[in-house]
């Protein structure tokens, strides 16, 4: 097991604070664009989609208040162990969060304005 001295930690935090985006805030005028690619155990892919949405902080935070909201739905059945996205909830249940969260399919008419 490592140590992590208060020096260490002070050097790395002074370090991280010249990374690009070390400053970056979230932007109510920003956008983010996901491309999702299907690979069959090949790596062929089968099939690609993008989503457009708000801002990537914005659009984190809603996903992970959607995820919570809808692991705590009475009735909900959570299978222990560790999942992908579509594994845990289903395509369809993942569509329809990922929509309550501000992401829709590019080309999707139901994008508001």
């Amino acid at each position: 097991m490592a140590m992590h001295t208060p020096a260490v930690r002070g050097a790395v935090t002074e370090l991280s604070r010249h990374l690009p985006g070390a400053t970056r805030e979230p932007d109510p005028d920003g956008r983010a664009l996901v491309i999702a690619t299907a690979r069959d155990a090949a790596g062929r892919p089968l099939a690609t989609t993008a989503f457009t949405g708000p801002d990537p902080y914005e659009m984190t935070g809603s996903l992970l208040a959607w995820g919570a909201s809808h692991a705590a739905t009475p009735g909900t059945t959570l299978t222990p162990g560790t999942h992908g996205p579509v594994t845990a909830v289903g395509l369809r249940t993942l569509r329809d969060g990922t929509m309550q969260a501000g992401l829709y399919e590019v080309g999707d008419t139901a994008v508001p304005k």
